[in-house]
């Protein structure tokens, strides 16, 4: 089974936080750089930055992101490579449908908000061995992220009318056939977090420093 490639979703307006969530600083960094840091347990880690609103703040303050429009920029010992959705008014699955339209047709994908913290290395182990065509994490009894999705399954989105209201990842995996979702299990918590607002940025920041 290969190792599945990230894709990370940061093409959102922000609206609540009030500005870019990958900005926001965290321990001496920016919260997108610490997100894709965190992928750095798998071999060779390869890591999808979908940007959408507010690109070119990206750009301006992390200058290699343009460099990565072109192909994978090596950074943290992590392969990354930018994809912009010019259409973010769509939403979030309009920025996952950019980034599949750039990614190996057989490879197996996670699929993470920027909002939502990555997983630590053992809840991304269990994540990543367990078999099937799509792979949700719960804890404390809540679906989280990052969900795992095999070719079978993402292949067939990137047909979706992203006008239309089936263009969502969560209504998508509802109408797939029950046997092919797997629930797995972890211990951390991080998996169903979603920072939206300032409250939740420091309530996050207060307890992860």
């Amino acid at each position: 089974m290969g190792l599945p490639v990230l894709i990370l979703l940061a093409g959102g307006k922000s609206t609540r936080m009030g500005s870019p969530k990958g900005l926001l600083e965290f321990n001496g960094t920016l919260w997108i750089l610490e997100q894709i840091s965190r992928y750095i347990y798998v071999p060779n880690p390869r890591v999808y930055v979908g940007l959408g609103y507010d690109y070119e703040q990206y750009f301006n303050v992390i200058p290699w992101f343009t460099e990565a429009l072109e192909d994978f920029y090596l950074y943290d010992g992590v392969e990354v490579r930018v994809v912009i959705n010019h259409q973010p008014q769509f939403g979030a699955f309009s920025t996952l449908q950019t980034i599949l339209d750039k990614v190996d047709s057989n490879a197996t994908i996670l699929v993470q908000p920027i909002d939502v913290p990555i997983a630590n290395k053992q809840s991304q182990a269990i994540i990543i061995n367990k078999n099937n065509s799509v792979v949700i994490p719960k804890c404390d009894s809540k679906n989280g992220h990052p969900v795992k999705l095999k070719p079978e399954f993402w292949n067939p989105l990137l047909a979706i009318d992203k006008s239309s209201k089936k263009a969502r990842l969560d209504v998508q995996i509802k109408n797939y056939k029950a046997s092919s979702i797997s629930f797995v299990n972890v211990s951390d918590s991080s998996v169903y977090q979603n920072i939206n607002t300032r409250k939740n940025w420091n309530d996050y920041l207060k307890n992860n420093l």
